[in-house]
């Protein structure tokens, strides 16, 4: 099930799009239903932070990543191993920092089954660029995760 607000399409069950629907207009100003992309996704993941909204949301087809959410992942999957990532942060990884599907969520823990392989893919994804240079400008949500997990990782600014 699914509902449009301006450019925002939100999918979940009808309890969550009901629920994420009234956090939105509660908290977004009506203009930014169709203004400046970068700056509503960085309002809309606050909202899906702070709020814990469990619908997805998009913004023009692109989904607003939980950067709660995405880091708590990270922090598991340094601590316990990458078999620990969840469905979630497979999707972010394959959807968003330059790397194919490899198939499957097993398929891409195949390609980096270490925490090394993790990193080196954060310097140098598979289109031989950083996973933060790969962003595009309006994708402010997925800068300010990366930007996280290049921390998480140890991976210095500008690498």
């Amino acid at each position: 099930m699914n509902i449009r607000i301006g450019k925002i399409a939100i999918y979940g069950s009808a309890k969550e799009i009901e629920v994420a629907k009234a956090i939105l207009e509660q908290h977004l100003p009506a203009e930014q239903f169709n203004g400046n992309e970068s700056k509503a996704r960085l309002l809309i993941q606050s909202l899906i932070d702070e709020q814990k909204i469990k619908a997805r949301i998009l913004w023009d087809g692109n989904s607003v990543w939980s950067k709660r959410r995405i880091t708590k992942d990270i922090r598991t999957v340094l601590r316990k191993g990458m078999h620990t990532m969840s469905d979630y942060l497979y999707e972010f990884f394959h959807l968003c920092c330059g790397s194919i599907a490899h198939y499957n969520k097993q398929g891409w823990i195949c390609e980096y089954p270490s925490i090394d392989s993790l990193r080196n893919f954060f310097e140098h994804n598979e289109y031989g660029s950083s996973v933060l240079v790969h962003q595009p400008y309006w994708a402010a949500d997925r800068i300010e995760i990366i930007k996280d997990i290049n921390q998480l990782l140890g991976i210095k600014e500008g690498s």
